[in-house]
């Protein structure tokens, strides 16, 4: 379960990564696909859940909420999907410094 969790986040910040270089190399399309990014969808699969969580993730940008179901395939807008990469990171970053307080 975890290695599909770390598959998906690396696949999120692969894509995410390839969208910031395309609007580096192109500056005056940048505002453009600002706009567009609602329209672009990223396939996203959060693993499912353990006991007591629900079976789904609920991300919001700008007002905009998405209910995203965990262990299935679904597409999603770019902003979500950086949201939910975001919170993967955050998590982990968490992890590792409880951990490391630990020891």
């Amino acid at each position: 379960m975890a290695t599909s969790k770390v598959k998906q986040k690396a696949e999120v910040q692969e894509e995410i990564l390839q969208e910031e270089n395309l609007q580096e190399a192109v500056p005056e399309v940048k505002e453009q696909k600002a706009l567009d990014s609602w329209e672009q969808k990223v396939v996203v699969n959060i693993p499912r859940a353990t006991n007591g969580e629900p079976n789904y993730i609920i991300a919001s940008v700008n007002q905009r909420v998405f209910k995203v179901k965990r262990g299935e395939n679904v597409a999603v807008p770019l902003p979500i999907a950086e949201v939910l990469n975001h919170s993967f990171q955050a998590e982990d970053e968490a992890i590792a410094f409880i951990e490391s307080a630990a020891n």
